[in-house]
């Protein structure tokens, strides 16, 4: 296996040399860097990532001046301009969750009425039923919007999954033809099989318990002998655990592949150039200069296109998390008025959802931060062309 791997390494290095040993003769110049650069851009097949984004994540890169993979555009981006598109971002978000929150802080302020007018009430029975009506309104008007939100992270998720399912192959091969054989054969092999691991474990088995844990909630609020609410806790509290075990398990892996890997490909480019040099007479520094020349324009592609990937993730995950967040804050705001009238049953349920949001919120960070320190660790190991 190493002994394939160096030879593969060997052969794309020597492929590099002989297509572009022009350039140890014409000097390298300026416009010549940046044709060879668009050269290795159009051969590496990246122009077709931008296929594989949402149509949301487009619009965020466009606003804030990400349209292609020029160098310059990712050097380029402004912080104010970064701060403005948060702010509509937030903006946005924090519709639906504003009037939901209205609505449930009518329902709780009634049922707080119902609970003071109990000892007016002759039958308890009667005023049993007022609560349970009350816990009915409540489940009505918080179910329906937080199972949108549990459906847009699983979309996150699976758009997330989507990119890299594109984005690896193609990161893998630019590593390869610069020399990172080591790199991209450990990149590729571990990166596909997490992502596939952790897109199913997100989408097949965690959003699902969501889903159930949200039903859970809902009924014991409503029912509040049956005790339902322990049951939610333990699957949001076993679905954090399992995905951030599988998370750090997975980015130790490919942190320390990748700085093996970086080491080894470093050793096989410094020999090729010591072989260049010692046994090619005349023209092998000559060569060696055009193989840092060559090497140089490739680590600048696989650093734009490794931003990129850092980026457009972080993209997708950001609106859904910052939905949750916002959801969040407005139940802790309802809990507490909830609590201020104890209102239990009410309270109850507001709880049992923000465990439910805060279990989707680590859900999308595991997964979004996972891809994002493995590309980035990959993307700086490697180094530049020297």
């Amino acid at each position: 296996m190493k002994i394939c791997v160096k030879a593969a390494a060997l052969a794309a290095l020597l492929a590099l040399l002989t297509g572009f040993s022009a350039l140890a003769q014409d000097g390298a110049g300026g416009d010549n860097l940046e044709q060879m650069y668009y050269e290795q851009l159009k051969a590496s097949g990246a122009e077709q990532l931008w296929e594989s984004l949402p149509p949301e994540t487009l619009d965020l890169l466009d606003r804030i001046g990400i349209d292609s993979f020029d160098p310059g555009a990712y050097t380029g981006i402004r912080p104010e301009n970064v701060a403005d598109n948060l702010l509509l971002l937030l903006n946005k978000s924090s519709a639906g969750p504003i009037r939901a929150a209205a609505v449930l802080l009518g329902i709780v302020l009634l049922y707080a009425l119902i609970e003071s007018m109990r000892q007016a009430v002759k039958e308890e029975t009667v005023s049993k039923v007022y609560g349970v009506i009350c816990a009915f309104a409540a489940c009505a008007a918080l179910i329906i919007p937080v199972a949108g939100c549990i459906k847009n992270v699983a979309r996150a998720a699976e758009s997330s999954t989507v990119l890299m399912l594109s984005f690896v192959p193609v990161f893998a091969g630019i590593m390869l033809v610069s020399g990172q054989a080591v790199t991209a054969a450990s990149y590729q092999s571990a990166m596909l099989f997490a992502v596939e691991l952790i897109s199913i474990a997100a989408t097949e088995l965690i959003v699902p318990l969501m889903t159930v844990s949200l039903a859970l909630s809902a009924t014991g609020s409503v029912t509040p002998d049956l005790k339902l609410g322990a049951a939610g806790g333990l699957i949001n509290k076993s679905c954090g655990w399992l995905l951030g075990i599988a998370a750090t398990v997975f980015t130790g892996l490919m942190a320390v592949q990748g700085l093996i890997s970086a080491a080894a490909d470093d050793l096989t480019t410094r020999t090729v150039k010591f072989s260049l040099g010692a046994f090619v007479p005349v023209v092998g520094s000559a060569l060696g200069e055009a193989l840092n020349t060559v090497r140089g324009c490739l680590s600048l592609l696989k650093s734009t296109l490794g931003g990129f990937g850092v980026i457009a993730i972080a993209l997708i995950a950001l609106p859904p998390i910052i939905e949750c967040v916002i959801w969040l804050i407005t139940l802790g705001f309802l809990n507490m008025a909830a609590e201020m009238f104890s209102l239990s049953s009410v309270s109850a349920l507001f709880k049992a959802v923000q465990g439910v949001l805060k279990t989707l919120v680590a859900v999308l960070l595991s997964c979004s931060m996972f891809m994002i320190v493995a590309t980035t660790v990959v993307t700086l190991a490697g180094g530049g062309g020297r």
